[in-house]
């Protein structure tokens, strides 16, 4: 029993290994396929021959419209508010020279019409010792009282001639009370206000009828014939910026333009926005459909850049360096940045003739091998590559 089991653990061994055997065999009987060599990927990229030229510069920056002159009136006298020429309401448009509103002034002008009439008298009492001590004199003075008019403003006094004149004239209270009366006139100049210019009311604090104070705000005005854009500019670009210089300003959709002129530019750095403002200036007279709020585009012409070129920004790498290909390997190399833009920068330092690479591949190292990408333009010259000349920035 024992050598039977031995004997079938030999035959099932022997089995095994036959059929091993036979699959070595048999495998290599089957001829093996055509075996086809690797491909390998050539990486193209499109160059450009470095050719440089002057360039104007343009800076674009977006800001609101405000109004050239924006004024709170306060009101510096008291008494009720009364209605002026135009409605005194919110969005109202009015002339330079209107009366906006009035304050009742009555009592303040009954009041300088009674002082008026003390200095006339006081005028009267000093007539005959003028003609008597200073009769030089005595003409002027009479020609003075006789023009003096109630509800007018006074004129200027004869100038004295000595200096006993005028001594005799202060111990008369003539001077004191003349420039009292001409303050007083100048106090009632205030209970009428004027427009300043040609605008439009934006808020009215006080409504006609009421009684206002001294201090009061009574309304808010903006001048509308001459505007201002406010655009915030990068302190690196400001250097290309001038005044002076015609601005072609736009809409947002650039549906619409108009011109402007740089009237000024800040010199300091506003905090939030880490930019410097410049102001263009805006006549609306002269160009209508626009108005404060507005949010709108400015495109400033800036100094001309010599000896430049212009590429897009994704030539560059590692922020101051482009690939060149030179006997067909890459190779890196240091530019100058003179000015970079949202799409584009503009550079020097290549040597003219330089084939810059516009478009590298991904993962692209010094020293790798590339072949040039023929353009479509350019086919029926394979070695030739395309020129980029400087387009206005």
């Amino acid at each position: 029993m024992h050598r039977k089991k031995i004997f079938i653990a030999v035959i099932i061994i022997v089995i095994l290994v036959s059929g091993y055997l036979l699959k070595d065999y048999f495998a290599n009987l089957k001829e093996l396929p055509n075996q086809k060599p690797p491909v390998v990927s050539a990486n193209y990229v499109r160059v450009s021959e470095v050719q440089y030229e002057n360039i104007e510069t343009e800076i674009v920056a977006f800001g609101r419209v405000t109004s050239s002159h924006s004024l709170n009136i306060i009101a510096e006298v008291g008494g009720r508010l009364l209605p002026g020429q135009v409605a005194f309401k919110p969005g109202e448009n009015f002339r330079k020279g209107q009366v906006l509103f009035r304050i009742y002034d009555a009592e303040a002008r009954l009041t300088l019409q009674s002082r008026k009439s003390e200095f006339l008298n006081q005028i009267v009492s000093i007539l005959p010792d003028m003609k008597i001590d200073f009769n030089d004199n005595y003409e002027a003075w009479q020609q003075y009282f006789d023009q003096i008019e109630i509800d007018k403003p006074l004129q200027e006094f004869p100038e004295p001639k000595s200096t006993k004149e005028k001594t005799f004239l202060a111990t008369r209270n003539i001077l004191r009370d003349f420039y009292s009366i001409r303050s007083s006139e100048e106090n009632l100049r205030k209970y009428t206000i004027y427009a300043p210019y040609d605008g439009s009311i934006t808020a009215v604090n006080l409504e006609v009828g009421t009684i206002v104070n001294p201090g009061s705000n009574i309304a808010s005005i903006i001048r509308t014939d001459e505007l201002e854009l406010e655009v915030p500019v990068e302190v690196k670009n400001i250097k290309w910026i001038v005044e002076g210089v015609p601005v072609m300003v736009m809409s947002e959709d650039e549906g619409r333009s108009w011109q402007g002129i740089i009237e000024r530019i800040g010199d300091y750095v506003d905090p939030t926005s880490q930019s410097i403002n410049v102001y263009i200036s805006l006549d609306a007279s002269q160009n209508p459909g626009l108005y404060d709020g507005l949010y709108l585009k400015a495109i400033i012409e800036g100094s001309t850049l010599e000896n430049a070129l212009e590429v897009p920004r994704r030539t560059l790498m590692n922020d101051n360096q482009v690939f060149v290909v030179e006997n067909g390997t890459l190779k890196a190399k240091k530019v100058n940045i003179q000015k970079i833009n949202r799409d584009n920068v503009l550079i020097n330092g290549l040597t003219i003739g330089d084939s810059l690479v516009l478009e590298a591949p991904v993962n692209a190292f010094e020293n790798m091998k590339v072949s040039v990408f023929k353009g479509e333009k350019k086919q029926q010259k394979p070695d030739s590559t395309d020129t980029i000349m400087g387009e206005r920035n």
